[in-house]
């Protein structure tokens, strides 16, 4: 059913938020990091099946039990996928054949002083006290992969054999209740990291090495992931969102380039999405709150929805995808879909499964809903069309990667290839 829906015309926007020169060969054809390469739900060069059915046994390519709980989603490079996992006592990086799914390598995190080894979560969700050990998605390029645990611990590993480079204590993390689940990031010769901690920070450290290159102390709670976009003066930024704040800092120096705040219509909140880059514009959305869009170079406040002409709300932890040109944001049962230039929405639409905590993504020209245990595969632009279904046997909140033409899906027990 077709929700009231407003129509605008449209106007052309820049389709990649971050220029790939710089970055190591492949970068874009994988799943580096949270939501594709460029951290936008936006894979513009990927390709994917749009129908999958575990029970018809249909584009099911392998599925394999993990053996450990975790919320993170996996990083795909190459003929490797990769996925952590952790209880309060260990802490694990699984490594598997992209195509096969044959397990290439298992390495158990080890112990550092300076993490919150004890620490407990407290949720009052029993699910969530299992999976948050493990709710920071890790990230690649391609030689390394770096991991971040709810203990504070940042680790770099080996992607060839899972040999263990080194590891750093970021802080203090035993008040975060909820879990560190702030995604890595990978841009030259380092790895960014966001903090939600004592301190609470943002840093880079080297990727050979773990030395720290620069570390900023930053304010507001988050546990949404970091993104890299490029500003018109050419200079590449890491992007924050962190109640009520979103941040822009400089991605080599770590210098704080502007700071809006935008979260104005309660005291507090809980911020779990990440910023989504279109066009220019920076764009956030939060529970209870709305969705906002802020000018790239200079975080001036643009435009803001506090509500959407249907009267649903906006997800307390999913962020929106782009195609370059338009924002989607799925929550419940309805897609929204965004103008980025001036926050107009242009159409709402009723979707058959109800969202989960899972990040939409745009596979090459197609957009994909994730829900629990399905997906919904639509066309983009305004007005979009069904062209595919998908059910699977477990359930999943977890943002899939995408690279080689397969969908991994992690599940609360499972890693599933989803392709031809």
């Amino acid at each position: 059913m077709k929700l009231p829906v407003m129509t605008i015309v449209l106007g052309m926007f820049v389709a990649g938020s971050l220029v790939y020169a710089g970055f190591p060969e492949g970068w874009d054809a994988n799943s580096p990091v949270f939501r594709g390469p460029n951290g936008n739900g936006f894979l513009p060069k990927a390709t994917a099946v749009t129908e999958w059915s575990e029970a018809d046994s249909q584009n099911i390519l392998w599925k394999v039990a993990l053996g450990g709980p975790g919320w993170s989603s996996p990083v795909a490079w190459g003929d490797k996928v990769v996925v952590t996992s952790a209880d309060q006592e260990v802490r694990r990086v699984h490594c598997y054949n992209a195509a096969t799914g044959e397990q290439m390598w298992l390495s158990e995190v080890p112990s550092i002083e300076g993490t919150t080894d004890d620490y407990e979560l407290d949720t009052m969700d029993p699910r969530w006290d299992e999976i948050m050990h493990a709710a920071a998605t890790p990230a690649t390029d391609g030689k390394l992969v770096f991991t971040l645990f709810s203990n504070g611990q940042l680790s770099a590993f080996d992607l060839a054999d899972g040999a263990h480079k080194w590891s750093v204590a970021l802080g203090d993390s035993s008040f975060n209740t909820y879990g560190v689940a702030n995604s890595l990031l990978v841009y030259g010769g380092n790895v960014i990291a966001v903090f939600e901690g004592d301190p609470s920070i943002i840093a880079a450290y080297d990727k050979a090495s773990g030395k720290e290159v620069w570390k900023s102390n930053r304010s507001g709670a988050t546990w949404g992931s970091p993104v890299l976009a490029e500003n018109e003066a050419g200079r590449m930024l890491v992007i924050v969102f962190a109640d009520p704040n979103v941040t822009a800092w400089d991605a080599g120096s770590g210098e704080q380039v502007w700071n809006q705040d935008v979260l104005t219509r309660s005291p507090e909140y809980c911020v779990g999405p990440s910023p989504t880059v279109a066009g220019g514009v920076v764009a956030v959305n939060a529970d209870n709150c709305g969705i906002y869009g802020l000018n790239i170079n200079t975080g001036e406040k643009l435009w803001e929805i506090e509500d959407l002409p249907d009267g649903s709300g906006f997800p307390d932890g999913a962020s929106m995808a782009t195609d370059g040109k338009l924002l989607y944001q799925y929550f419940e049962f309805v897609l929204t879909i965004i103008n980025p230039a001036d926050g107009e929405v242009v159409k709402q639409m009723e979707v058959d499964e109800f969202a989960t905590y899972a990040s939409p993504l745009v596979i090459g020209d197609k957009l994909y809903l994730f829900a629990d245990h399905a997906a919904v595969v639509l066309t983009t632009g305004v007005e979009p069309s069904a062209v595919g279904t998908a059910a699977m046997n477990e359930g999943s909140d977890s943002t899939p990667a995408v690279a080689g033409g397969r969908i991994f899906i992690r599940t609360d027990d499972s890693l599933y290839a989803i392709g031809k």
